[in-house]
Protein backbone atom coordinates (compact mmCIF):
# COMPACT_ATOMS: atom_id res chain seq x y z
CA UNK A 1 0.00 0.00 0.00
CA UNK A 2 1.17 3.81 -0.88
CA UNK A 3 1.52 6.83 1.26
CA UNK A 4 -1.80 7.91 -0.05
CA UNK A 5 -3.52 4.61 0.57
CA UNK A 6 -1.92 4.01 3.97
CA UNK A 7 -3.28 7.63 4.82
CA UNK A 8 -6.74 7.39 3.73
CA UNK A 9 -7.18 4.13 5.39
CA UNK A 10 -5.83 5.54 8.57
CA UNK A 11 -8.08 8.62 8.61
CA UNK A 12 -11.20 5.82 7.92
CA UNK A 13 -10.05 3.42 10.57
CA UNK A 14 -9.32 5.64 13.58
CA UNK A 15 -12.53 7.69 13.98
CA UNK A 16 -13.71 3.63 14.73
CA UNK A 17 -10.99 2.98 16.89
CA UNK A 18 -11.89 5.63 18.85
CA UNK A 19 -15.40 4.89 19.27
CA UNK A 20 -14.47 1.37 20.32
CA UNK A 21 -12.86 3.17 23.31
CA UNK A 22 -15.17 3.76 25.95
CA UNK A 23 -15.70 7.11 26.94
CA UNK A 24 -14.85 7.97 31.05
CA UNK A 25 -18.45 7.97 31.95
CA UNK A 26 -18.66 4.48 31.74
CA UNK A 27 -15.83 4.03 34.91
CA UNK A 28 -18.67 5.41 36.74
CA UNK A 29 -20.42 2.52 36.62
CA UNK A 30 -17.98 -0.13 37.58
CA UNK A 31 -15.35 -0.67 40.22
CA UNK A 32 -13.50 2.22 40.25
CA UNK A 33 -10.60 1.32 38.06
CA UNK A 34 -8.25 2.52 40.57
CA UNK A 35 -9.44 -0.09 42.68
CA UNK A 36 -9.20 -3.32 40.09
CA UNK A 37 -6.57 -4.69 37.83
CA UNK A 38 -6.40 -8.25 36.40
CA UNK A 39 -2.98 -10.34 35.70
CA UNK A 40 -2.88 -13.44 33.13
CA UNK A 41 -2.23 -16.40 33.86
CA UNK A 42 1.55 -16.80 33.40
CA UNK A 43 4.11 -14.92 31.32
CA UNK A 44 2.02 -13.27 28.23
CA UNK A 45 2.16 -13.73 25.27
CA UNK A 46 3.73 -17.27 25.58
CA UNK A 47 3.91 -18.86 28.76
CA UNK A 48 0.36 -18.76 29.38
CA UNK A 49 -1.69 -21.07 30.48
CA UNK A 50 -3.83 -22.37 27.51
CA UNK A 51 -7.10 -21.22 25.74
CA UNK A 52 -9.56 -23.52 26.93
CA UNK A 53 -7.33 -24.75 29.84
CA UNK A 54 -7.90 -21.35 31.93
CA UNK A 55 -11.05 -21.62 33.60
CA UNK A 56 -10.21 -20.41 37.48
CA UNK A 57 -12.76 -22.90 39.53
CA UNK A 58 -10.80 -22.99 42.24
CA UNK A 59 -8.63 -21.01 44.71
CA UNK A 60 -6.88 -21.25 48.17
CA UNK A 61 -4.48 -18.66 50.22
CA UNK A 62 -1.77 -20.66 51.86
CA UNK A 63 -0.47 -19.91 55.58
CA UNK A 64 2.77 -17.83 54.50
CA UNK A 65 0.00 -15.44 51.77
CA UNK A 66 0.88 -17.18 48.34
CA UNK A 67 -2.59 -17.18 46.23
CA UNK A 68 -3.12 -20.85 44.98
CA UNK A 69 -5.49 -21.32 42.36
CA UNK A 70 -6.68 -24.76 39.57
CA UNK A 71 -8.21 -24.36 36.51
CA UNK A 72 -10.64 -26.43 34.51
CA UNK A 73 -10.66 -26.95 30.54
CA UNK A 74 -9.30 -29.24 28.43
CA UNK A 75 -6.47 -30.18 31.25
CA UNK A 76 -6.46 -28.83 34.55
CA UNK A 77 -3.65 -26.37 35.89
CA UNK A 78 -1.72 -25.35 39.07
CA UNK A 79 -0.74 -21.91 39.54
CA UNK A 80 0.75 -19.62 42.05
CA UNK A 81 0.88 -15.97 42.78
CA UNK A 82 3.06 -14.37 45.52
CA UNK A 83 1.32 -10.87 46.42
CA UNK A 84 4.90 -9.15 46.80
CA UNK A 85 6.07 -9.98 43.17
CA UNK A 86 2.70 -9.72 41.70
CA UNK A 87 2.89 -12.04 38.48
CA UNK A 88 1.06 -15.52 38.39
CA UNK A 89 3.11 -18.25 37.99
CA UNK A 90 2.04 -21.38 36.36
CA UNK A 91 3.55 -24.89 37.88
CA UNK A 92 2.63 -27.58 35.91
CA UNK A 93 -0.75 -29.80 34.47
CA UNK A 94 -2.44 -31.81 37.12
CA UNK A 95 -3.00 -35.50 36.59
CA UNK A 96 -5.81 -37.37 35.67
CA UNK A 97 -7.70 -33.91 36.11
CA UNK A 98 -10.23 -32.05 33.74
CA UNK A 99 -12.24 -29.98 36.32
CA UNK A 100 -11.30 -29.17 40.04
CA UNK A 101 -14.02 -27.62 41.42
CA UNK A 102 -13.61 -25.75 44.68
CA UNK A 103 -11.90 -28.59 45.52
CA UNK A 104 -8.38 -26.94 46.41
CA UNK A 105 -6.97 -26.29 49.91
CA UNK A 106 -3.50 -25.84 51.61
CA UNK A 107 -2.79 -27.25 54.76
CA UNK A 108 -0.62 -25.66 57.93
CA UNK A 109 2.39 -27.32 56.57
CA UNK A 110 1.64 -24.89 53.04
CA UNK A 111 1.21 -28.15 51.26
CA UNK A 112 -1.81 -27.93 48.36
CA UNK A 113 -4.16 -30.75 48.13
CA UNK A 114 -6.38 -31.32 44.92
CA UNK A 115 -9.52 -33.05 43.96
CA UNK A 116 -9.38 -34.47 40.72
CA UNK A 117 -12.10 -34.83 38.41
CA UNK A 118 -12.91 -36.95 36.58
CA UNK A 119 -10.48 -39.51 38.37
CA UNK A 120 -11.34 -38.76 41.95
CA UNK A 121 -8.23 -39.03 43.06
CA UNK A 122 -7.09 -36.59 46.43
CA UNK A 123 -3.37 -35.32 45.38
CA UNK A 124 -1.03 -33.34 47.35
CA UNK A 125 1.63 -30.90 45.82
CA UNK A 126 4.75 -29.78 47.78
CA UNK A 127 5.84 -26.04 47.28
CA UNK A 128 9.03 -25.32 46.12
CA UNK A 129 11.25 -22.59 45.29
CA UNK A 130 9.19 -20.86 42.15
CA UNK A 131 11.91 -17.74 42.35
CA UNK A 132 14.80 -20.57 40.69
CA UNK A 133 12.04 -22.67 38.45
CA UNK A 134 11.28 -21.60 34.70
CA UNK A 135 7.49 -21.88 33.12
CA UNK A 136 7.12 -24.93 31.48
CA UNK A 137 3.87 -25.02 29.98
CA UNK A 138 2.08 -28.34 29.79
CA UNK A 139 5.06 -29.48 32.54
CA UNK A 140 3.49 -32.33 34.72
CA UNK A 141 2.73 -31.66 37.88
CA UNK A 142 4.65 -33.91 40.83
CA UNK A 143 1.97 -34.84 42.71
CA UNK A 144 1.64 -37.44 45.88
CA UNK A 145 -1.27 -39.59 44.87
CA UNK A 146 -3.35 -40.52 48.23
CA UNK A 147 -5.81 -42.09 45.92
CA UNK A 148 -9.72 -42.15 45.86
CA UNK A 149 -11.83 -41.41 49.28
CA UNK A 150 -14.91 -42.95 47.06
CA UNK A 151 -13.99 -45.68 44.09
CA UNK A 152 -15.66 -44.58 40.86
CA UNK A 153 -16.90 -41.04 41.93
CA UNK A 154 -15.30 -37.73 41.17
CA UNK A 155 -14.04 -34.97 44.11
CA UNK A 156 -16.37 -31.85 43.49
CA UNK A 157 -15.71 -29.73 46.75
CA UNK A 158 -13.07 -29.86 49.55
CA UNK A 159 -12.14 -28.30 52.72
CA UNK A 160 -9.72 -27.70 55.47
CA UNK A 161 -9.82 -28.03 59.16
CA UNK A 162 -5.96 -26.72 59.93
CA UNK A 163 -6.56 -26.96 63.25
CA UNK A 164 -7.23 -30.76 63.65
CA UNK A 165 -5.54 -31.36 60.66
CA UNK A 166 -8.27 -33.08 58.26
CA UNK A 167 -10.00 -32.42 54.63
CA UNK A 168 -13.61 -32.85 54.10
CA UNK A 169 -15.12 -33.29 51.11
CA UNK A 170 -17.98 -34.01 48.71
CA UNK A 171 -17.91 -36.62 45.57
CA UNK A 172 -20.07 -36.45 42.32
CA UNK A 173 -22.36 -37.50 40.89
CA UNK A 174 -23.66 -39.48 43.98
CA UNK A 175 -23.10 -36.87 46.84
CA UNK A 176 -20.63 -39.08 49.25
CA UNK A 177 -19.05 -37.14 52.04
CA UNK A 178 -15.99 -38.38 53.64
CA UNK A 179 -13.26 -36.74 55.75
CA UNK A 180 -9.21 -37.65 55.23
CA UNK A 181 -6.49 -37.35 57.92
CA UNK A 182 -3.48 -35.92 56.61
CA UNK A 183 -1.25 -37.25 59.56
CA UNK A 184 -2.45 -40.80 59.09
CA UNK A 185 -3.18 -41.21 55.67
CA UNK A 186 -6.91 -42.53 55.97
CA UNK A 187 -10.01 -41.77 54.51
CA UNK A 188 -13.31 -42.02 56.27
CA UNK A 189 -16.79 -42.13 55.10
CA UNK A 190 -19.27 -40.09 56.60
CA UNK A 191 -22.74 -41.06 54.43
CA UNK A 192 -24.40 -39.39 51.71
CA UNK A 193 -26.45 -36.13 51.40
CA UNK A 194 -28.51 -36.66 48.24
CA UNK A 195 -29.94 -40.31 47.30
CA UNK A 196 -32.15 -38.49 44.26
CA UNK A 197 -31.76 -35.95 41.56
CA UNK A 198 -35.07 -33.67 41.69
CA UNK A 199 -38.26 -34.65 40.89
CA UNK A 200 -39.56 -33.35 37.80
CA UNK A 201 -37.36 -31.40 35.90
CA UNK A 202 -36.35 -33.75 32.82
CA UNK A 203 -33.34 -31.51 31.88
CA UNK A 204 -31.74 -31.51 36.22
CA UNK A 205 -30.30 -35.37 36.12
CA UNK A 206 -27.39 -34.04 38.98
CA UNK A 207 -28.50 -34.76 43.10
CA UNK A 208 -28.53 -31.72 44.37
CA UNK A 209 -25.35 -31.03 46.66
CA UNK A 210 -23.23 -27.56 47.78
CA UNK A 211 -20.76 -26.31 45.65
CA UNK A 212 -19.08 -25.50 48.79
CA UNK A 213 -18.53 -26.60 52.31
CA UNK A 214 -18.12 -24.95 55.78
CA UNK A 215 -15.67 -25.44 58.95
CA UNK A 216 -16.77 -24.05 61.44
CA UNK A 217 -14.44 -22.64 64.83
CA UNK A 218 -15.36 -26.21 66.37
CA UNK A 219 -14.37 -28.41 63.41
CA UNK A 220 -17.64 -29.24 62.46
CA UNK A 221 -19.17 -28.80 58.72
CA UNK A 222 -21.98 -28.19 57.11
CA UNK A 223 -22.89 -28.88 53.72
CA UNK A 224 -26.42 -29.11 51.68
CA UNK A 225 -27.83 -31.80 50.34
CA UNK A 226 -31.08 -32.97 48.56
CA UNK A 227 -34.24 -30.79 48.58
CA UNK A 228 -31.87 -27.76 50.28
CA UNK A 229 -31.24 -29.12 53.52
CA UNK A 230 -28.18 -28.70 55.88
CA UNK A 231 -26.23 -31.17 57.05
CA UNK A 232 -23.31 -31.10 60.11
CA UNK A 233 -20.79 -33.42 60.62
CA UNK A 234 -18.94 -33.66 64.17
CA UNK A 235 -15.42 -32.80 63.77
CA UNK A 236 -14.80 -34.79 66.76
CA UNK A 237 -16.92 -38.00 66.45
CA UNK A 238 -17.03 -37.66 62.42
CA UNK A 239 -20.73 -38.78 62.45
CA UNK A 240 -23.12 -36.95 60.01
CA UNK A 241 -26.78 -35.68 60.84
CA UNK A 242 -29.65 -33.93 59.09
CA UNK A 243 -30.90 -30.76 60.39
CA UNK A 244 -34.10 -29.69 59.82
CA UNK A 245 -33.16 -26.24 58.34
CA UNK A 246 -32.60 -25.45 54.36
CA UNK A 247 -30.94 -23.29 52.55
CA UNK A 248 -33.23 -19.80 51.30
CA UNK A 249 -34.55 -20.85 47.61
CA UNK A 250 -37.58 -19.40 45.73
CA UNK A 251 -40.59 -21.01 47.39
CA UNK A 252 -41.84 -24.12 45.11
CA UNK A 253 -37.80 -24.40 44.41
CA UNK A 254 -36.50 -25.97 47.55
CA UNK A 255 -35.52 -29.19 45.82
CA UNK A 256 -33.56 -27.34 43.26
CA UNK A 257 -31.38 -25.48 45.74
CA UNK A 258 -28.21 -25.48 46.38
CA UNK A 259 -25.64 -23.13 48.68
CA UNK A 260 -22.90 -22.10 45.95
CA UNK A 261 -20.66 -20.24 48.33
CA UNK A 262 -19.77 -20.16 52.25
CA UNK A 263 -17.60 -17.89 54.45
CA UNK A 264 -16.81 -18.74 57.65
CA UNK A 265 -16.50 -15.72 59.88
CA UNK A 266 -14.27 -14.41 63.16
CA UNK A 267 -17.95 -14.62 65.23
CA UNK A 268 -18.24 -18.19 64.74
CA UNK A 269 -21.40 -17.55 62.36
CA UNK A 270 -21.51 -18.81 58.54
CA UNK A 271 -22.69 -16.86 55.59
CA UNK A 272 -23.35 -18.61 52.31
CA UNK A 273 -24.66 -18.05 48.92
CA UNK A 274 -27.35 -19.95 47.09
CA UNK A 275 -27.96 -20.88 44.16
CA UNK A 276 -30.98 -18.67 43.70
CA UNK A 277 -28.76 -15.80 43.99
CA UNK A 278 -29.79 -15.47 47.98
CA UNK A 279 -27.52 -13.96 51.11
CA UNK A 280 -28.02 -16.36 54.48
CA UNK A 281 -26.41 -16.40 58.07
CA UNK A 282 -26.28 -19.47 59.41
CA UNK A 283 -25.52 -19.91 63.49
CA UNK A 284 -23.75 -23.41 64.16
CA UNK A 285 -25.19 -23.49 67.41
CA UNK A 286 -28.27 -22.51 67.22
CA UNK A 287 -28.61 -23.82 64.15
CA UNK A 288 -30.72 -20.98 62.80
CA UNK A 289 -30.71 -19.62 59.46
CA UNK A 290 -31.65 -15.90 58.49
CA UNK A 291 -32.24 -14.83 54.88
CA UNK A 292 -30.54 -11.61 53.96
CA UNK A 293 -32.31 -10.96 51.09
CA UNK A 294 -31.08 -11.18 47.18
CA UNK A 295 -28.04 -8.68 46.79
CA UNK A 296 -28.59 -8.88 43.12
CA UNK A 297 -31.40 -9.70 40.54
CA UNK A 298 -29.40 -12.55 39.45
CA UNK A 299 -28.89 -16.23 40.19
CA UNK A 300 -25.92 -17.85 41.99
CA UNK A 301 -23.44 -16.16 43.92
CA UNK A 302 -20.35 -17.59 42.64
CA UNK A 303 -18.11 -16.38 46.12
CA UNK A 304 -17.42 -14.82 49.20
CA UNK A 305 -14.32 -12.90 50.57
CA UNK A 306 -13.41 -10.93 53.58
CA UNK A 307 -12.38 -7.41 53.34
CA UNK A 308 -10.46 -5.60 55.56
CA UNK A 309 -13.29 -3.13 56.32
CA UNK A 310 -15.43 -6.33 57.69
CA UNK A 311 -17.49 -6.13 55.08
CA UNK A 312 -18.12 -9.14 52.88
CA UNK A 313 -17.60 -9.27 49.05
CA UNK A 314 -19.28 -11.52 46.74
CA UNK A 315 -20.03 -11.82 42.49
CA UNK A 316 -23.43 -13.15 41.21
CA UNK A 317 -24.41 -14.22 38.27
CA UNK A 318 -24.82 -17.85 36.14
CA UNK A 319 -23.51 -18.37 32.62
CA UNK A 320 -26.14 -16.67 30.85
CA UNK A 321 -25.39 -13.53 32.38
CA UNK A 322 -22.39 -10.76 33.38
CA UNK A 323 -21.13 -11.26 36.61
CA UNK A 324 -21.73 -8.81 39.25
CA UNK A 325 -19.84 -7.52 42.10
CA UNK A 326 -21.34 -6.59 45.48
CA UNK A 327 -20.93 -5.67 49.36
CA UNK A 328 -22.45 -6.50 52.64
CA UNK A 329 -22.02 -4.58 55.22
CA UNK A 330 -22.61 -7.47 58.41
CA UNK A 331 -23.05 -3.94 61.09
CA UNK A 332 -25.99 -2.33 59.48
CA UNK A 333 -27.02 -5.15 56.94
CA UNK A 334 -26.31 -3.24 53.95
CA UNK A 335 -25.83 -4.01 50.63
CA UNK A 336 -23.37 -1.68 47.65
CA UNK A 337 -23.58 -2.85 44.17
CA UNK A 338 -20.12 -2.24 42.89
CA UNK A 339 -21.32 -3.24 39.20
CA UNK A 340 -19.15 -5.36 36.39
CA UNK A 341 -15.91 -6.63 36.94
CA UNK A 342 -14.24 -4.74 34.66
CA UNK A 343 -10.58 -3.51 34.06
CA UNK A 344 -10.35 -0.40 31.19
CA UNK A 345 -6.73 0.75 31.04
CA UNK A 346 -7.74 2.88 27.96
CA UNK A 347 -6.16 3.24 25.58
CA UNK A 348 -4.16 -0.03 25.78
CA UNK A 349 -7.01 -2.75 26.42
CA UNK A 350 -10.66 -3.11 28.35
CA UNK A 351 -11.19 -6.74 29.54
CA UNK A 352 -14.49 -8.02 31.33
CA UNK A 353 -15.35 -10.94 33.30
CA UNK A 354 -18.73 -12.69 32.32
CA UNK A 355 -18.61 -15.49 34.84
CA UNK A 356 -16.82 -16.12 38.02
CA UNK A 357 -15.87 -19.43 39.11
CA UNK A 358 -14.09 -18.78 42.84
CA UNK A 359 -13.21 -15.79 45.08
CA UNK A 360 -10.63 -15.60 47.90
CA UNK A 361 -9.14 -12.71 49.98
CA UNK A 362 -5.72 -12.40 51.99
CA UNK A 363 -4.85 -10.51 55.18
CA UNK A 364 -3.60 -8.13 53.23
CA UNK A 365 -7.16 -7.14 51.84
CA UNK A 366 -6.92 -7.82 48.60
CA UNK A 367 -9.94 -9.98 46.82
CA UNK A 368 -9.40 -12.39 44.08
CA UNK A 369 -11.78 -12.96 41.53
CA UNK A 370 -10.87 -15.92 39.36
CA UNK A 371 -12.17 -15.91 35.75
CA UNK A 372 -14.18 -19.31 34.81
CA UNK A 373 -14.30 -18.95 30.67
CA UNK A 374 -12.35 -20.20 28.23
CA UNK A 375 -9.55 -17.06 28.07
CA UNK A 376 -9.48 -16.64 31.86
CA UNK A 377 -7.62 -13.73 33.93
CA UNK A 378 -7.15 -13.63 37.96
CA UNK A 379 -8.57 -10.50 38.98
CA UNK A 380 -7.24 -8.35 41.60
CA UNK A 381 -9.48 -6.01 44.11
CA UNK A 382 -8.55 -3.44 46.42
CA UNK A 383 -11.90 -2.69 48.15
Amino acid sequence: MNRAGLSAFLCAALPLAAFAQRDPGHDRVVVPQTRIDLRDLGYSPLDLIPDGESGVTSLAVAPNGDIYGATSGTRSHLFVLNPLHGYVFPIGVIPGATSVTHSLVISDEGHAFIGAAPSGHLLEYTPGDFDQQSIEIGKPLAVTDHGTPVPGESIFALAIDRKANRIYGLTSPNAHLFSYSISTHMFQKLGIVAHSAPWGERNEHDKMMSRMLAVDGQGNVFVTGEDGYFFEVNGKEQTLQKLPIRAPAVPGREPYTRVDAFLTAKSGAIYGGTSDGYLFRLDPETHKVMNLGKPLNQYRIAGLAWGLNGKIYGAGGDESEMSRLFSYDPNDGSYDLLGFIDVNRRPYFTWAAYVIGDIVSDDRGTVYLGEDERISKLYLFFP
